[in-house]
């Protein structure tokens, strides 16, 4: 199901800012779970999806998702870099100005590329298209990520099929 290429697309574009956002909190010293940031971005995912006609149950379920599978980026990339693993970076980039407003931007464009794939979600065939698909994304973006936001890849798309 080629509908779901833009969907992934956008989620692997979305893990690939983990990195930079556990960057950004390890030298502000925030927590990874934010509470008030994570409520903002599921109340802006469910407003863009009364816009566009999206089911605003799936895009809450799918937006969990990807709350969940960024703050497993984040909490992988502190514990290497507090164990001494993985070297810490020396900067970060300002998590306000610099990072959310990718992450808004990835927000807007997938919402309605959800919609698109609504009709789909029930297919029996789904999961096992979504995985290939998945797959070959994954693979596709290897050399760009890290590791940590490629093996959080499998909980952003837990809930794109039933």
């Amino acid at each position: 199901m080629a509908a779901f290429d833009a969907v992934l697309a956008l989620v692997l574009e979305r893990l690939s800012t983990g990195d930079a956002v556990a960057a950004s909190k390890l030298f502000s010293g925030q927590p990874v779970t934010d509470e008030a940031r994570e409520k903002a971005v599921l109340d802006a995912a469910a407003a863009r999806a009364s816009e566009v006609g999206a089911d605003a149950g799936y895009v809450s379920l799918v937006f969990t998702d990807q709350i969940a599978a960024s703050k497993q980026v984040q909490q992988s990339l502190l514990d290497a870099w507090a164990s001494g693993a993985q070297p810490a970076p020396a900067t970060a980039p300002d998590l306000a100005t610099e990072v959310r407003p990718i992450l808004d931007r990835i927000t807007s464009e997938l919402v309605p590329a959800l919609g698109a794939v609504e009709l789909y979600r029930s297919d029996p065939g789904c999961a096992a298209v979504l995985d290939q698909a998945a797959h070959t994304a994954a693979a596709g973006a290897a050399s760009s990520m890290s590791s940590s936001a490629i093996d959080a890849l499998p909980t952003a798309i837990a809930h794109l099929c039933d």
